[in-house]
C-alpha cells in the first residue's frame, strides 16, 4: 500500500513516524517548510511515552509533489479540520485508481471531503491516540502505546477489504479496529473533543487536568448533552463517550445519582489520557487559528439546522474566539461566563 500522509503536525507525524519506522511505502506532506527540511535532513523523530526513535521517510513541500507526481493507494488526511476541503482538492490527482482518503481529523469532515472526491474515494479514521507537536520534526504521542489508536470505518457502514487492510496497516502505531458505525463513533470522538479542547484552551488546563475539576466535569455533562440531543434528531445512534453509555450524559442532566456515576467515569477515564494538552489548546500556546469553529460550532450549526437549542457549545465558541483573539487569557475564570 502506498500511503501519504497529508498534514504533518502532532498527530500526522505520530501516524508517519511510526508507518517510515515499520517499512511502509509512505510519503509525509506538509505546509510547513521547516518540519519538511528536518525530515529530510533527519528524520523524524517520534516520542512517546515508553521510547524514542527516529525514521527516515520521505518528506515534500506541498510545491513538489506535483514533480513527483506519487499515486497513493491511500491517503491520510491530518491536517486543521478548516483546511479540509482546499487539501482534498489538492491531493486528488494523486489518489491511485481504487485511492482513497482518510479523515484522521478532529470534527466530522467526511462530507467535504466527498464534495471533491466522491463518496467512494472516503474512508473514516476515527483517532484515539493523543499526540503533539513544537518543534520541526519531533512529534510527541502523548497517551500510552497500548490505549486504542484508531477506529476505522465506512460511511456505508459495511466491512470492507481495504478498510481490513487499513485497519492491518495502522495497528503498526497502536490497537486498531473496525466499525460498522462510523457515524457513531465519529459523534462519540466529537463530544470528547467538545468536552475538552475549548475548555481547555480557555483555561489553561491540561487534558487529564479537565477531568478533575467538578465544574469543568458539569460543564462537559451540560455540552454532551446538547450534542446527543442534535444527534438524535439526526438519528445518529452515538457510541459510548470515554468508555461512558451516551445515553447516561443526557439522564446526568436530571438525575443526581447519575451525574455521579458519570462524572466518576470521566474521573477515571482521565487516568490513562496521559500527559498532552487538547490539539486546540496547543493551538492558543502557539496564538494560530482554532478549531472551535469545527468542534462545538458543529454541534452549534447542526442543532440550529434540525431546531435543538445549544446555548452551551454556542458560549463555548464565543468564549474561545475571544481567547484565541487575545481579548482573554486563558483561566479558569472564564467559565463564569457560561451558564449551565
Amino acid at each position: 500500500m502506498r500511503i501519504g500522509v497529508l498534514g504533518v503536525g502532532g498527530i500526522g507525524g505520530v501516524i508517519g513516524g511510526y508507518f517510515a519506522r515499520a517499512g511502509r511505502d509512505v510519503t509525509l506532506i506538509d505546509l510547513w517548510p521547516e518540519n519538511i527540511e528536518h525530515i529530510k535532513a533527519n528524520g523524524i523523530t517520534v516520542t512517546a511515552p515508553d521510547e524514542e526513535f527516529t525514521a527516515r521517510a520521505k518528506a515534500l513541500h506541498l510545491g513538489e509533489v506535483a514533480a513527483v507526481r506519487p499515486a497513493f493507494d491511500a491517503v491520510v488526511l491530518s491536517v486543521k479540520s478548516y483546511d479540509t476541503s482546499w487539501s482534498s482538492r489538492f491531493i486528488q490527482p494523486y489518489l491511485a485508481p481504487g485511492g482513497f482518503i482518510a479523515s484522521a481529523q478532529n470534527s466530522i469532515n467526511e462530507d467535504a471531503i466527498a464534495e471533491v472526491v466522491g463518496w467512494p474515494r472516503v474512508v473514516g479514521c476515527v483517532v484515539t491516540l493523543g499526540a503533539a507537536m513544537y518543534e520541526p520534526g519531533r512529534p510527541q504521542r502523548t497517551s500510552p502505546s497500548d490505549r486504542p489508536a484508531f477506529t476505522l470505518g465506512e460511511p456505508s457502514g459495511m466491512i470492507t477489504p481495504r478498510i481490513e487492510r487499513l485497519a492491518e496497516t495502522m495497528s503498526d502505531i497502536g490497537p486498531t479496529k473496525t466499525t460498522g458505525n462510523l457515524w457513531g463513533e465519529r459523534w462519540a470522538k466529537l463530544a470528547t473533543n467538545c468536552m475538552s479542547n475549548a475548555v481547555a484552551g480557555m483555561t489553561g488546563l491540561k487534558s487529564a487536568e479537565l477531568r478533575e475539576d467538578p465544574a469543568i466535569r458539569r460543564l462537559s455533562i451540560a455540552i454532551a448533552g446538547e450534542l446527543l440531543e442534535v444527534a438524535s434528531v439526526l438519528g445518529v445512534s452515538v457510541e459510548p463517550i470515554s468508555g461512558i453509555p451516551a445515553a447516561m450524559f443526557l439522564d446526568a442532566l436530571t438525575d443526581g445519582s447519575v451525574q455521579e456515576e458519570v462524572e466518576q467515569g470521566i474521573v477515571e477515564a482521565g487516568r490513562n489520557i496521559g500527559t498532552g494538552r487538547p490539539s486546540l489548546a496547543q493551538d492558543v500556546m502557539k496564538g494560530r487559528k482554532t478549531e472551535v469553529e469545527e468542534l462545538n460550532g458543529y454541534v452549534v450549526r447542526k442543532g440550529r439546522q434540525v431546531g435543538v437549542p445549544t446555548p452551551v457549545n454556542r458560549a463555548i465558541v464565543a468564549l474561545t474566539k475571544r481567547v484565541e483573539a487575545g481579548d482573554l487569557e486563558p483561566s479558569l475564570s472564564n467559565l463564569e461566563h457560561i451558564e449551565y
